[in-house]
Formats: structure tokens, sequence, C-alpha cells
């Protein structure tokens, strides 16, 4: 993409006043900005885009008051039209103006290809306040910079322009200062390449319709894909990139249309993988595409408020209460801005029989249904809604994992309850009924053929369940950062424990004395842990994230601070940089106060975007 780099400020830097007035200026005398009235009567409209009429600019004070709310003024008119411009595939601009509406800067362009016009396309800037999440009962924030596709046509279709045109923009966005901006288009044409370049759907429940419409598909034609596959799905990419190794027959029409069934229009046969062919023939959806800049990594968070259906007597430790807790933090810290949400769906119980046994599934189910307050053992307590939720959270980390190796994210974290790490293969204590780290270990290897997986547990409790999973895999390596169990819960975790049979030497116990800080925990670490994820050479890291080892936590007598877990995660992130592209998913296992729960995962997540770790204004009171 080329455009004058010197009319915008180094690095970002806001230009002088006078600048943009004089681009303004000369805009103006070349009849390339004018005003715009935006209303429903208007005669000029693309597509759903907001109609609007051409007429004289505003003040050049009002201008400047919206270019700099907008664009910070770090980039001048001139140059915003020229980055906005590039030649693409082998089409350009033609026509290209600047229209200022009483809220948003519109640009407005013919899409040429030499002297001929093949298309149309403008574009919205505007600051708008997105619905704050639905488990986040909080005021919405100021508005974000947005930039909106109000329409974009062309007289061929399935050319790849428009996904390459964005993907040009994203860049330059970035080096302008946006720190977040959302792209939206109606999704009539080109739907495969939208989703592909990580267009989703903008209504939840449109993306539930296309997932029933691609199962439908796959019943209508037999083809032999299994409904785990398909329930799997939560975003665009993942139905663009869907089966590429079965290939469905669709038809083309002369306009550059497909469909599924041929007809008198459509003939032309092609056939393509099954993702690709569905979207391609699909009904329009309404699209959005977020792109994150404000973070050196892309952090996704697993979080849903059916995670609270678990519920406990008042009183107990692990309540509802520390999810809630966490929410709000992440509202008040204003980091919903700067993380990918990610969706948790609920696993098959035939997925979750690779770790626990289908009678103690159902005796967990039946124990939830009946109403009983205890599953098990006394410490285990029950609601009606236990089962649901612990089946969610293993289907969160397994979210996770879907969202390391498509690409959506660099990194997740899995803000689950209840907790999984001390549930076997057929027990539940230590108020974990489903082990997630293990669930999302064996749906690593069984959906995407990871190998080698290093699961790294740093609760101050021994995370007894998951080694007991492991202990024979020598393609698993566990480790576990706990209190000695001389003194802490639930007793096991010695440094003699080294895994068994073909596992033996794939384990690995750091037992702390009691009291031990930062400075022990560092040391260790550094000492122990990173050499055995060095050797291991992993190509996925799961974390046990516990965060009861902190001080003010009571539940236990270690006393790190949010420093430890600072470290440990920037560590953790260098070595998955060296050995699995980056792949770490981060589960939540522990920690009982919410004041040094929420500061310790606030730090964690802040450093897995690469941001400085410290702890959350909102804990520090």
């Amino acid at each position: 993409m080329a455009f004058d780099t010197t009319r915008v400020g180094e690095f970002g830097e806001p230009l002088p006043q006078r600048d943009i007035l004089e681009g303004f200026d000369r805009l103006i005398a070349a009849n390339r900005l004018f005003g715009a009235d935006l209303n429903a009567t208007a005669i000029k409209k693309s597509g759903k885009g907001t109609p609007f009429l051409v007429r004289r600019p505003p003040s050049r004070h009002r201008m400047l008051a919206l270019w700099r709310d907008l664009f910070a003024n770090r980039v001048s008119p001139e140059a915003l039209l020229d980055a906005l411009s590039p030649e693409v595939l082998g089409l350009a601009h033609g026509d290209g103006l600047l229209l200022f509406g009483k809220d948003r800067v519109l640009y407005d362009c013919q899409i040429v290809r030499g002297d001929d016009a093949v298309g149309h396309m403008t574009l919205a800037f505007y600051r708008e306040q997105e619905p704050v999440f639905r488990f986040l009962p909080f005021p919405r924030r100021p508005g974000r910079r947005i930039v909106y596709i109000e329409g974009i046509s062309l007289s061929a279709q399935s050319t790849g322009y428009a996904s390459s045109l964005f993907r040009a923009y994203e860049r330059f966005f970035h080096d302008i200062g946006f720190h977040r901006f959302r792209l939206k288009a109606s999704l009539s044409v080109g739907k495969y390449y939208w989703a592909k370049e990580g267009f989703d759907c903008e209504d939840r429940k449109q993306f539930g319709e296309m997932r029933e419409n691609l199962h439908a598909l796959v019943r209508r034609l037999g083809l032999p894909v299994e409904e785990q596959e398909i329930r799997r799905l939560n975003h665009a990419s993942m139905v663009a990139a869907f089966r590429r190794d079965l290939l469905v027959p669709v038809y083309r029409n002369a306009e550059g249309y497909y469909a599924i069934a041929r007809d008198a229009s459509y003939t032309e046969e092609f056939r393509f993988p099954l993702g690709k062919a569905f979207l391609l023939c699909s009904d329009p959806w309404d699209g959005y595409k977020v792109i994150y800049t404000d973070t050196p990594r892309r952090t996704g968070l697993v979080w849903s408020e059916r995670f609270l259906d678990h519920e406990t007597r008042p009183g107990h430790p692990e309540s509802p209460k520390r999810l809630e807790a966490l929410s709000a933090a992440i509202h008040e810290e204003g980091m919903r801005e700067s993380l990918i949400f990610l969706e948790p769906y609920l696993p098959t119980e035939a997925s979750l029989h690779a770790v626990h046994d289908a009678a103690y599934l159902e005796a967990f189910r039946e124990a939830a249904a009946r109403g009983d307050r205890h599953f098990a053992v006394r410490d285990c307590e029950i609601s009606g809604g236990s089962y649901g939720a612990a089946l969610l959270a293993a289907g969160g980390v397994m979210a996770g994992i879907d969202a390391v190796f498509s690409d959506r994210t660099d990194n997740v974290f899995c803000a689950v309850r209840p907790p999984g790490h001390h549930a076997g293969r057929s027990s539940a204590m230590g108020f974990c009924f489903v082990n997630n780290v293990a669930a999302g270990a064996r749906y690593a290897r069984s959906a995407y053929g990871v190998e080698r997986i290093y699961i790294l547990d740093w609760d101050v409790h021994h995370g007894n369940g998951t080694q007991a999973l492991f202990d024979e895999d020598p393609l698993t390596f566990f480790c576990s950062i706990h209190e000695h169990p001389s003194f802490c819960y639930p007793g096991t975790g010695r440094r003699m424990e080294r895994g068994k049979g073909f596992g033996l030497g794939t384990t690995l116990n750091v037992p702390l004395a009691p009291h031990a800080g930062d400075r022990e925990i560092l040391e260790a670490f550094e000492r122990e842990v990173v050499p055995s994820i060095e050797a291991f050479r992993p190509d996925l890291i799961l974390l046990s994230a516990g965060f009861d080892a902190h001080r003010d936590d009571p539940i236990a007598g270690l006393e790190f601070t949010e420093d430890a877990y600072v470290h440990m995660t920037r560590r953790v992130l260098e070595l998955a940089d060296r050995h699995c592209g980056g792949r770490v998913v981060s589960v939540l296992e522990g920690g009982y106060r919410p004041e040094s729960l929420v500061s310790s995962a606030i730090a964690h997540i802040k450093t897995l975007q690469g941001r400085e770790g410290s702890p959350c204004s909102s804990a520090r009171g």
C-alpha cells in the first residue's frame, strides 16, 4: 500500500493542527472534501449502509474537532485518502471523497479497473458504544473508534478483492494508533472470503443458524461428519476452514454465484472443501471483524455466565463470587476491549470418556438431577446446575484449544469453574468434578494431532488428578509446583513421584516449604521447571493456573505475590515461542480470596497479552 508517509506523524505522533487544517483546505479546493447529511430520506444509499446527501463542508472548527476525536491528528486528510486507495488485484479507487457528517467521517469512492468503473465502496469512521457482554452487568465504557464498511459492491463476484483490501487496511490503522476497530459488512457476496479473513456473524443467533444449516447439509448429503465436529465450531473462520479433506460439488451461474444443487441457471460444476462450499452457497449474513492492535499478543478469554450455575452454600470457598469478582475487574480495567472473547461449548459425554469413566459421569449427572447437595465427598458440594457447568468448563478448554490451533488467538485464559485438577478418572475431590486440563489435552491430541503436551500446575495444591491421568504417558509431561504435601491438601506430590512405566521421567513435582515466597518459587522455577520444558520441547503448553498460593489467600501457606505469577507467565511465553509457536492455554484452578484472585489473574492475563502484568487498580482499593 503506497501513501505519503511524511504526512503521518513519526511513530503515530500527532501532527500540528495547522497541517490538518491546510489539508482540509487543499481537498476542498480540489472538490474532494464535502459535508454529508445523514438521514433516512436522503437519496444516496449503499447496501445496508447509512444514506447520505452531499453538501457544503461544515466549519473548520467542527471538522478539526471530529478529526481529532477519530484520528487523534495522527494522519493528515490527504494521507488518509492515499492510504485508503491502494491498488489491489489490479483494482484501484477513483473519485475518492471525504465526507463529514455530524458524528462521523465517510470515505466514498468508485472501484475501477483501468478506465472502467466496476464497483463502489463507502466506509464510515465513527465512535460506537458496544453492548456489554451479557455476563458483565455494568455500564458501557466510552465509545471506541470504529471502521464500518457501509457498502462494497463489485460487478464480478468471488474475486477476493475486499478481503485483500482490508488485509492491507489493518496495518495502516494499527500504524495511526487505532487501539481497536471493527469492520462490518453485510456479507451477501464473498461470504467465504470474508470468513476466511476472520469475519464472524454479528448476531450469535445467526451463527447458531449457520451451524444448524451446515448440520442439515451434512445430513442431506450423507457426508461422513460427526455431530461433535460441527458442535465445536464457534466462529465463521472455523467454518471456512472446516473439513478441507472432504470435497463437495457446487454449481456456479453466469453471475458468479454458487448453489449446492444444479439447475438451469447453476450449471458449471466445481468441487470445494466442505466449509468453503457451504459458505459460498449460504444465505447472506451480517459480519464483523475485530482487530486487536493495543497488545503485542492476541489473548482469548473463555467465559460464560453458565459457569455460575454451579452453586455452593454461603461461605463455601469455591463460589460463583470468584468469577463475578473477576468479571467486574475485567470491566473496570477496560480489558474487555483488548480480549478476544471465546464461547465454550458442551462436549459430548463420549468425548470425555478419554478422561473419566462413563459410570462416574452418569453418577455425577444423576446426583445433580436429584438435587443432592454433595457428590462423592462432602467438600464437593453441588446444585442442579453443577453437572452442566462442569461439562461446559471442560468444553471451554476445548474452545481455547480450537482458538490457538485455528490462529484466532496466540494464547487463551479459560476463566472456568468448577476447577478440575483434583478430579481423577472416577473420583471427585477438592471442589473438582471434571478434569478440565486433562480433557483439553486429550482433545488437542485427538482433534489436532498434537503430540507432546506440557502441563504446568502452579496451584498451591498438588494436581493429583491430572498426575494420575498422565503418569504412564510418555508424551504428556506433568509438572506441579505446590506447598509440600506434609503440610497441605491432598497430601500427594512428593519429589519421588516421577511417573510410571513408559511415563517414568515425565512427571516433576516441586514441593515448597510453608511460607515460601517469590524468591523461593522463582529460583525453583528457573532451576527445575524451565530446563524440563526446554528438554521436553512441547507442541502445546497447558497451565493449571491456580492463584491460591498468593500470600493473602487463606486456604494454604505459601506467600507468592503477583510478581511471581507475572514472571512465571512471561517465562512460559518465551519458552512457548521457542518450541510451540506461542500456543499456551491457561485454565483457572484455585484462588479463594476474591481480591488476591482478581489481582493475580489480571496480572497473569495482562502478561499473556504481552503487557505489564501489574495488579489491577480495582483490587488495590
